[in-house]
């Protein structure tokens, strides 16, 4: 040993373990596949998580039934009746609507629609409503398909000074005609001059001929009075009275005579079902309308008689309503830049007790774009805007009663940036399996938001673009995911069951964060790599990429898992054969329940580590439990002479 020599006791480098043991995270598409966290995925094509954040392939389709003779299933909706009756209604571009009959489809005749256009619907009073953007409203009590009768507005009106008060005012009087389910447009104007400023001062008569209508089809007359040209709502008759004497009563500036034609039935785009009361809007004509029905049993009349009435919501803006939705005892009016909140109540004028709806807003910074995309999602609202999706709900550290909207979807915002307006328009979700399941029907793609874990996955492509989603309930209690194609005439269903898409195989791809392994600056020497995986059938590709030295990516080792191949049974398929279906479409799915590790040696040096996992066969699947790196980190002078600088 040499006197006054300093030994040093040589350390080792400490070896660096990456261990991803979930991916509850989900996708993140926003930030770079270096800045993501441990727990999230660079891209996850195809995949859904379950568990703690274990990934998986998603479910894969079949065709449930089909829903016409021609076209593209243009809407979807589950009915159930009082006495438990269940049925799946839907309508194609073949103008029929129809219901599920084993594995086609039964025609309900007495209303048809014209091709290129969705449904909306609603049920309430164990009734069935549609609305279109291109024809009247029709309701289906589980037997009849029925339309509404149009009424003519009154005609021969005529005013009687009875009282002979005169004074310098004119007034203009105007009648309409109400049915069961709206009013007619106001008739022609009959004006009075010189009557009093203060027609309580008078009575003036007015008089009609009564509109022609079949027996129990008109149901009363409505009675308008103002200043020539702004009349407003003063009183009612009944229809076997065609006379008014109006004794100066108080007009509601709140009603005034209709804009179109209703008794025929409203004409609107969306119907939603609020308490005992309906709810339209989409109104051709009047983009900020939001009509309301009386309650059951008026629930089918939307004039102010009936106790319904109507708003026009910030009206004349340019912002139109693209969507409704009920939140926390309040109707929601979402508009394509604004969202608002509708309150009702009631004012009295004089005998008569007159709905006066109240809207507010709730935020101006963004809006609905579809309204098929509108979803209660346990306590909250979900809906698609122009950027991604937004959740309204009450916000945490809020005082007071107060609705708030914030952006869902940061992770992915940059996916939403490759959709078409018509995607946007015309998407489509529904909260399944505690998922917010959000479709575009020209991508042919789904979004999911996963409400368990907080995380985005997808996107799933599929075969086919899809028009409504629902989810549907069956005689024996099981749940089922339908969804109303948008390239043919059926209805599909997404199962665990099934591992293809309607016979044709998809694949999936899991991409890792690209991992600097705790310090971008230093290279290290990634000694080996292991995978966890359960439940695998068929073959899972793995390949492991590393930026080497050169600043080179590069895939370094590539392996397969393997595992039972499921077995797969199609079927014929329907309709070319009539109505009857020709077999069934199911999997067979056996895989291993034990845990399967692959471990790989690699010895190879590098900066940057990334895991991709692949399949492509129809019945390729796994779980995956975790992934497992060990390195060492390098010396300084592992540096590339290409980082010095002069």
């Amino acid at each position: 040993m040499l006197t006054g020599v300093t030994q040093v006791k040589y350390s080792p480098p400490k070896e660096i373990i990456i261990d991803y043991k979930d991916f509850r995270g989900g996708w993140n598409n926003l930030f770079q596949e270096t800045e993501l966290k441990g727990n999230e995925l660079a891209q996850a094509d195809n995949l859904m998580l379950i568990g703690s954040g274990v990934p998986t392939k998603r479910w894969g389709t079949a065709n449930y039934f089909s829903g016409g003779a021609t076209g593209t299933a243009r809407g979807l909706f589950w009915a159930k009746s009082a006495n438990a009756t269940s049925e799946l209604l839907t309508m194609t571009d073949w103008g029929y609507l129809t219901r599920k009959s084993g594995a086609s489809y039964q025609q309900i005749n007495g209303a048809s629609w014209a091709s290129g256009y969705n449904f909306d619907a609603t049920q309430l009073n164990d009734t069935v409503y549609f609305v279109s953007p291109i024809r009247e409203l029709v309701k289906y009590n589980f037997s009849d398909l029925t339309s509404f009768v149009t009424l003519l507005p009154p005609t021969g009106v005529a005013a009687t000074n009875v009282s002979l008060a005169t004074g310098t005012s004119t007034w203009s009087w105007r009648i309409t005609a109400t049915s069961r389910v709206g009013e007619t447009l106001g008739s022609t104007a009959v004006s009075f001059h010189s009557l009093p400023q203060e027609l309580s001062k008078t009575m003036v008569r007015v008089g009609w001929t009564p509109t022609s209508a079949a027996s129990g089809v008109l149901l009363g007359y409505q009675v308008y009075r103002g200043a020539p040209g702004d009349e407003v709502w003063i009183g009612t008759v009944d229809d076997l009275t065609y006379k008014f004497d109006d004794y100066g009563q108080i007009g509601s500036i709140l009603r005034q005579p209709p804009s179109a034609n209703t008794t025929g039935g409203p004409i609107a785009e969306f119907i939603i079902r609020y308490q005992d009361r309906l709810v339209l809007s989409g109104v051709p004509g009047a983009p900020t309308k939001v009509m309301i029905s009386g309650r059951v049993p008026w629930h089918e009349r939307f004039d102010w008689a009936g106790g319904g009435g109507y708003i026009l919501v910030d009206p004349d803006t340019g912002d139109n309503v693209t969507g409704l939705g009920v939140h926390q005892n309040r109707i929601i009016c979402l508009k394509e830049n604004s969202v608002w909140q509708i309150t009702l109540s009631n004012v009295t004028l004089g005998n008569y007790s007159v709905l006066e709806p109240i809207y507010q807003l709730i935020t101006a910074s963004q809006g609905c774009s579809s309204h098929r995309s509108i979803c209660p999602v346990d306590n909250d609202l979900l809906f698609l805007g122009r950027k991604g999706v937004y959740v309204l709900g009450y916000e945490p550290n809020i005082t007071g009663d107060v609705l708030r909207t914030n952006e869902l979807s940061a992770k992915v915002r940059p996916f939403f940036a490759t959709l078409t307006t018509a995607d946007l328009e015309n998407a489509t979700a529904v909260y399944f399996d505690y998922k917010y399941i959000l479709a575009f029907p020209n991508a042919k793609k789904c979004i999911i938001f996963d409400k368990e874990r907080i995380a985005w996955m997808g996107p799933w492509s599929t075969a086919f673009g899809i028009n409504k989603f629902i989810k549907y309930i069956d005689s024996n209690g099981t749940e089922h995911l339908l969804a109303a194609d948008s390239t043919d005439t059926f209805i599909s269903e997404f199962s665990d069951v099934l591992l293809d898409d309607k016979g044709t195989a998809f694949g999936t791809v899991l991409k890792t964060k690209k991992d600097d392994m705790g310090d971008y600056t230093i290279f290290k020497t990634l000694n080996e790599v292991l995978a966890g995986f359960r439940n695998v059938t068929g073959d899972v590709g793995v390949n492991i990429y590393i930026e080497d030295r050169e600043g080179t990516t590069s895939s370094i080792k590539s392996f397969t898992v393997s595992g039972p191949t499921a077995q797969i049974t199609a079927a014929w398929g329907n309709d070319p054969w009539g109505t009857a279906g020709w077999g069934e479409s199911h999997n067979e799915v056996t895989s291993y329940a034990e845990e399967t590790i692959k471990r790989a040696l690699l010895y190879k040096t590098a900066r940057y580590l990334q895991y991709e996992l692949t399949t492509t066969g129809r019945s390729d699947n796994y779980e995956l439990l975790g992934l497992k790196a060990k390195a060492i980190p390098q010396g300084a002078g592992s540096v590339p002479s290409t980082w010095n600088v002069e």
